[in-house]
């Protein structure tokens, strides 16, 4: 069949390639974009959410966003309702359009996400790790 598309591999996407930048205690980082070739086309991006102590990080979404956390916790106090939430290993968030939060951590938070935006922050220590041909 040649209307086959094949994946796209990126070996080595960890939290130990992604750094804080100076001064920071948390950071998005951005290793896949597409643009959908779906009924509605839309940017498709997936990275990684890294964060430390420190002081809350506010969130305003104008785009849709998912968050499931591989280690560490991560609170989010949604503005909405009051409430903040201990996301730990395993707990899925879904941010929607309007949502507006604050994030913070007493120790360490890692996730994975995925985004209805284009790149925002590239992340620049998987560039080159896209394999060519997928082998399993």
């Amino acid at each position: 069949m040649s209307n086959l598309v094949p994946l796209t591999v990126i070996k080595g996407a960890g939290h130990e390639f992604i750094p804080l930048p100076q001064g920071e205690n948390a950071t998005t980082a951005d290793f896949h974009s597409i643009r959908t070739k779906t009924e509605s086309p839309a940017y498709f991006t997936s990275g990684f959410y890294k964060i430390e102590a420190g002081p809350q990080r506010p969130a305003h979404y104008n785009f849709e966003e998912t968050k499931y956390v591989l280690n560490g916790q991560i609170d989010v106090l949604d503005e909405a309702t009051g409430i903040t939430h201990h996301l730990v290993p395993g707990d899925f968030a879904f941010f929607h359009v309007g949502s507006k939060v604050k994030f913070s951590t007493k120790s360490s938070g890692f996730a994975f996400y995925a985004v209805t935006r284009p790149v925002r922050a590239p992340h620049s220590n998987l560039q080159g790790r896209e394999e060519s041909t997928s082998k399993l």
